[in-house]
């Protein structure tokens, strides 16, 4: 049993990894076009939002807690994208 779930997180990880990075592939792409990275942005972190979510909801540990702590760190990783995209610190 312990094993199967070790298993079934390795996938989750490894999924996860390989969407954010395709995510990350598409925002250096798009390079010239900040406009477009946003867009990229926000999409990439709106599928980690409704992967983490749908993740747990599997494996029947969704809650509200859960939800809350996805769209904060979703919504603290596009204000930091957006900060740096916009200028950054002026450097």
């Amino acid at each position: 049993m312990y094993i199967k779930s070790k298993n079934i997180d390795l996938e989750y990880y490894i999924s996860l990894i390989f969407i954010l990075s395709l995510g990350l592939f598409f925002i250096i792409l798009a390079s010239p076009n900040k406009n477009l990275q946003l867009i990229l942005v926000l999409l990439t972190t709106l599928f980690y939002i409704l992967f983490g979510l749908v993740h747990h909801f599997i494996n029947h540990d969704l809650s509200i807690r859960v939800m809350i702590q996805y769209i904060i760190i979703g919504a603290l990783g596009v204000t930091v994208v957006f900060f740096f995209l916009k200028g950054g610190l002026g450097f």
